[in-house]
């Protein structure tokens, strides 16, 4: 990428697209692009970052509109994540993820000027959905068993799964190259005060939470690995795993309550979950061992069982204590809902 050339951010306000937006700025790249649709948001990141321009788009509500954001484009990141809000089968999930990816290569065919597509996905597409409970290792290469889901647990992974399938099979009719991201849980600081992370989604509100592996990322890291491979043309074509650190969630319950005081957790939290060993949890699960969910929690649960990336040299993580991004995390949250 040449520093004037023009970028597009589909979903720039979010909380990667914001970071992404911030990493480019600060790698000296001058024409940055993003779709959003709350015009305030894009009101208040513009004052952290002057430079980038918005465009009100949306791959479902306004194809047009993004159509127009990539004209004179070369160089597309989709880090939205579309959805109506009325989706309720496995099918309505596939649906929606279906219509968004072929409106985004509607208007990529459009434009005519698009040189790549880095595309956010989720490491529900690599690591979910696992039918061998003796298989310990998984890397990029490792794709879900979509014809052994059980209906409760399929409908993620489902749309994750076809989603990216869709994404590469329209590359490859138009000739397109493509990064597909798969992130594991993104954690860190907000760059904006009105998104948050998996912090947040696992530990807001009392219930129930079974400990284990916490495959993590932060979410800068995401931007830097975001630009790493749009200017790597060795990962054209490849499904890259986002992975920074693996902690657990007894870790991050624990870096919360030494982080916070009492008032503080419940401001943020309300109350924390109640932790389950992973060894309850299975015992409580074994009336339905039979079941995908149950063999995919085996595999997850097991201390043995391992995420790796095949491709180490596509970027250099510079965020990979967990306490320390927890920490960061939460601090910013803090100031944010102050």
């Amino acid at each position: 990428m040449q520093k004037n050339d023009k970028i597009v951010i589909l979903g720039i306000t979010g909380y990667t697209g914001s970071w992404l937006a911030k990493t480019l700025t600060d790698a000296g790249y001058t024409n940055i692009t993003g779709t959003y649709r709350n015009a305030d948001k894009l009101a208040a990141l513009t004052e952290l970052l002057p430079n980038i321009h918005g465009v009100q788009a949306d791959l479902l509500d306004s194809p047009q509109a993004v159509a127009t954001a990539l004209t004179g484009s070369q160089w597309v990141f989709n880090n939205s994540a579309p959805f109506t809000g009325h989706e309720q089968s496995t099918a309505d999930f596939i649906a929606t993820k279906i219509r968004a990816v072929n409106n985004l290569f509607k208007a990529i065919s459009k434009a005519g000027t698009v040189q790549k597509l880095v595309q956010i996905g989720s490491a529900a597409a690599i690591d979910m959905g696992i039918a061998d409970p003796t298989v310990t290792t998984i890397n990029e290469d490792t794709w879900p068993d979509l014809d052994h889901m059980d209906t409760a647990y399929e409908p993620f992974i489902n749309m994750k799964v076809r989603e990216e399938q869709r994404v590469r099979d329209l590359a490859n009719i138009i000739n397109l190259p493509v990064t597909v991201i798969h992130p594991t849980n993104i954690v860190g600081p907000s760059f904006t005060p009105w998104q948050h992370d998996m912090i947040y989604a696992y530990l807001h509100g009392s219930r129930q939470l079974v400990d284990g592996p916490m495959d993590s990322v932060d979410v800068r890291d995401i931007a830097g690995l975001e630009l790493a491979v749009m200017n790597n043309p060795q990962s054209n074509g490849t499904r890259v795993l986002g992975l920074g650190f693996t902690s657990t969630y007894r870790e991050l319950e624990t870096v919360v309550q030494d982080t916070l005081t009492p008032d503080q957790v419940t401001q943020l939290f309300s109350k924390l979950p109640t932790l389950i060993s992973a060894q309850t949890a299975l015992a409580l699960w074994q009336p339905i061992s039979y079941t995908a969910f149950y063999k995919d929690q085996a595999w997850r649960l097991n201390p043995k069982s391992v995420l790796k990336t095949k491709y180490p040299d596509f970027y250099q993580y510079r965020h990979t204590t967990a306490e320390t991004t927890f920490k960061q995390a939460i601090h910013k949250m803090l100031k944010d809902f102050a």
